[in-house]
C-alpha cells in the first residue's frame, strides 16, 4: 500500500486522522522516500554551511570595503 498525501500522524494522541489517499499499488514512476540521515550526518552538513556562509559574508565585507575605497581613491584623485 502506498501513502501519498493527507494529514500526518498527531504526536499526542497517536492516532491518524481521517483522510489521505492510500493506493494499493503505487502509480508508474514511484520511488519510495529515502530514509532519513542520521543525526551526526545533518549536523556535519549544517556545520559545514554555516563555516560556508561566515566565510562567504567575511569575502562579501572584504570586497564591499575595497571597492568603495577604490571608488573613494578615485574621487580623491580625480580633482
Amino acid at each position: 500500500m502506498v501513502w501519498l498525501g493527507g494529514p500526518r500522524r498527531d504526536p499526542l494522541t497517536r492516532r491518524r486522522p481521517p483522510g489521505g489517499l492510500y493506493l494499493h499499488d503505487p502509480p508508474p514512476g514511484y520511488h519510495r522516500p529515502q530514509p532519513t540521515m542520521p543525526v551526526k550526518d545533518r549536523q556535519r552538513i549544517v556545520r559545514q554551511d554555516w563555516i560556508l556562509e561566515h566565510v562567504l559574508a567575511v569575502i562579501l565585507i572584504v570586497s564591499a570595503a575595497a571597492v568603495i575605497l577604490i571608488i573613494c581613491l578615485i574621487i580623491a584623485t580625480h580633482s
